[in-house]
């Protein structure tokens, strides 16, 4: 965590009308950037410094403008520190829901994100963590060889999981939107299936009740392309010395659902 001198200066910066700044906690749960809970003027809100690691996002900014997205307070385009007013709610981490009021909140999630705004590639974001390393030979052909289409493009959120959806006395609210951009929506839903462990049978459910007509064999390799992903980001992690518990434990977990779902 940063000096809390630091921490209030560049809060400061981003809100320079504000008199008084009190950091209330550090929030866990970040790999990737630095989240603090913090008081400006008596107003309870959220910092984000981003991870000097990683660039800018590209035009995350547009897609904080959704309903469904918490109220921006303070952005910084060039790097992507912003402020956010504080959410009160419960993190699905923390307060799982059904396969089937998961499938309901995909659907008004995907009907908020706007589109044509840029399209989310997994391939390009994959070769970019994996640039200077090897996947197993045998993870590495199966990557090769998925071949994976979208059947469908709309708005997503690309990186939903437990930790970035709170649920709130009216409905949900989603956070961390650097990866937002047109994409097969079935991703989103895999992506939130996974974040909430559903078993096969849960995700099945899931998503029969977001698109019964989606074909499962889509299903499966949209599965295998999001699991190769997050084992992608972990291997690219772990070089840069971040020795998370969770991220080993991904980089294993994820390895081991890839050649469940190619034994399936």
């Amino acid at each position: 965590m940063q000096d809390t001198a630091e921490v209030i200066d560049r809060a400061k910066e981003l809100l320079p009308d504000a008199q008084h700044v009190q950091i209330i906690e550090y929030l866990e749960g970040g790999w990737s950037n630095r989240n603090y809970h913090i008081r400006i003027d008596g107003v309870d809100a959220v910092m984000r410094l981003k991870n000097p690691l990683s660039v800018a996002p590209d035009r995350e900014y547009l897609y904080l403008a959704n309903p469904l997205a918490p109220q921006v307070l303070a952005y910084d385009r060039a790097c992507g520190d912003m402020i956010t007013r504080f959410v009160h709610g419960d993190l699905l981490v923390n307060s799982p829901i059904t396969p089937q009021v998961a499938a309901s909140y995909m659907l008004e999630l995907h009907a908020q994100i706007p589109s044509g705004i840029r399209t989310y590639h997994a391939e390009p974001i994959i070769d970019g963590y994996l640039e200077g390393l090897k996947l197993r030979e045998e993870l590495d052909s199966i990557y090769r060889s998925l071949r994976w289409e979208p059947q469908k493009l709309c708005g997503c959120h690309n990186e939903l999981n437990d930790w970035n959806v709170i649920k709130t006395s009216n409905g949900f609210c989603t956070l961390d939107w650097e990866s937002a951009g047109d994409n097969d929506p079935i991703f989103d839903v895999v992506g939130l299936c996974y974040g909430l462990e559903f078993g096969d049978s849960a995700f099945a459910q899931c998503i029969n009740c977001y698109d019964p007509d989606v074909e499962p064999e889509h299903v499966r390799r949209t599965r295998i392309l999001y699991q190769i992903r997050e084992h992608a980001w972990a291997l690219d992690r772990l070089r840069h010395g971040s020795n998370h518990e969770g991220i080993v434990k991904q980089r294993q977990d994820t390895e081991i659902e890839i050649e469940r779902l190619i034994a399936a």
